[in-house]
């Protein structure tokens, strides 16, 4: 009596650590949490997972690379725990909507740093055009004062 105490003691209190796994469906195969697995993946262990963790050892790596971009919300190739656990309620038409979103926000970035790029190098036409100017217009003043100095020293004789 006293070792069934003990041992329904000792189990009791072993029990909190045990990770806490479930049956899914009642099927028999085990379902971990979204922490958990996110930690599986996460093999360099920097709290983000790149798409190359992600997709890691799938079936159908082709689909695992498609879910991969509709969970990165803010488009930096990486996943944080919050995007990986973000999505789970959210439908495929939504899901498409917002990563459509994302690509329409970086082309209008990358079509304004564009437009940037072309203003900056038109200045730097401008600039260069402007120099050389006054450098032409320094050369005429110059050549006009050789000019001059040598009518005068030619009216002098």
């Amino acid at each position: 009596m006293k070792y069934r105490i003990v041992l329904t003691l000792g189990i009791a209190f072993a029990l909190p650590l045990v990770p806490a796994v479930t049956h899914a469906e009642g099927q028999g195969k085990l379902k971990h949490s979204p922490q958990d697995v996110f930690k599986a993946k996460d093999k360099d262990n920097d709290g983000l997972l790149s798409q190359e963790e992600f997709v890691g050892e799938a079936k159908h790596p082709a689909k695992a690379a498609d879910a991969f971009l509709n969970k990165d919300t803010n488009g930096d190739g990486k996943l944080s725990l919050a995007e990986f656990m973000a999505n789970d309620g959210k439908d495929d038409a939504e899901l498409e909507a917002e990563r459509q979103a994302r690509a329409e926000a970086k082309a209008r970035a990358e079509a304004r740093a564009r437009a940037e790029e072309r203003a900056r190098a038109e200045a730097r036409v401008r600039a260069e055009l402007r120099a050389r100017a006054e450098q032409r217009a320094k050369a005429e003043q110059k050549a006009k004062a050789e000019a001059k100095a040598k009518a005068d020293k030619w009216n002098k004789k």
